[in-house]
């Protein structure tokens, strides 16, 4: 059975859109260039974690924060990162619950067939 896409779905893509098309291009670089970081160093991480890794270049502004969910959708479809579902934040970004990303750059089996060989010498 096909999913069918919702009118609140199409109504937060279409502000996701907005917010992305209006962000300052400089911002939006440095956002993927974190994107990036953070998914080579991390398994998995929010938007949070983006925003607070920008935050290190307090030179690189934009005047709409939720623009990085349209980056976000940038690493995704670039097939850094995908959906790992969503959970649950309380804080001044988000006050439901937010998609958690898992990292294409990092993989935890070889991680931990690396670390057990390591280990076992």
């Amino acid at each position: 059975m096909e999913s069918a896409i919702t009118p609140s779905q199409t109504t937060t893509q279409l502000h996701i859109d907005a917010c992305s098309t209006h962000a300052n291009p400089t911002w939006k670089t440095a956002a993927l260039a974190a994107i990036m970081r953070l998914a080579a160093r991390q398994q998995t991480f929010t938007s949070y974690d983006v925003l607070q890794e920008l935050a290190k270049s307090p030179d690189v502004r934009t005047h709409d924060l939720r623009a990085v969910g349209g980056v976000l959708q940038e690493a995704r479809d670039l097939g850094v990162i995908v959906s790992g579902g969503l959970v649950r934040r309380n804080d001044k970004h988000s006050r439901g619950a937010t998609t958690l990303w898992q990292s294409n750059l990092r993989c935890p089996s070889a991680q931990a067939t690396t670390s057990a060989a390591a280990d076992s010498q």
